[in-house]
């Protein structure tokens, strides 16, 4: 990408729709996908960790007790389905979709758009746990 582009790109930030062809079990479909914007990465953000329940010891008088641990509890059923909760709501958005409308989808659908949504958004590893499932190895 070059330097106009890439300029037109940051300018138009979500009104830069990319048309993109999804290609799952010989089924071909163009879907008109946008980046995600700052703000709905950190809706995305706080889906995922609906999954995580961090419990931390407090005393009496509600102050933090020095401890050494904090307990994380991860539920991996619970975790997996805000992952997917996350992708699905990432795709209703870049493409204007009901959230119910991507979960009818073929299997492999919605996990291809997600795929390109990434690569538009520019999301790493650290944006959403998510995107680790997703990222393809360079």
């Amino acid at each position: 990408m070059n330097n106009q582009e890439m300029l037109e790109k940051l300018i138009n930030g979500a009104n830069s729709v990319e048309t993109v062809t999804i290609n799952v079990d010989d089924i071909e479909a163009q879907f008109d996908i946008r980046p995600l914007t700052s703000g709905e990465l950190s809706k995305l953000q706080a889906i995922e960790k609906q999954g995580f329940h961090m419990t931390v010891s407090m005393s009496g008088q509600g102050k933090r007790q020095n401890v050494q641990t904090n307990d994380l509890d991860v539920n991996v059923g619970e975790f997996n389905e805000y992952q997917n909760k996350a992708m699905y709501t990432a795709i209703s958005i870049s493409c204007d979709l009901d959230v119910e409308a991507v979960k009818q989808l073929p299997v492999g659908v919605p996990e291809a758009l997600f795929e390109e949504i990434i690569r538009i958004s520019n999301l790493e590893k650290s944006d959403l746990t998510v995107v680790k499932t997703f990222r393809k190895k360079e």
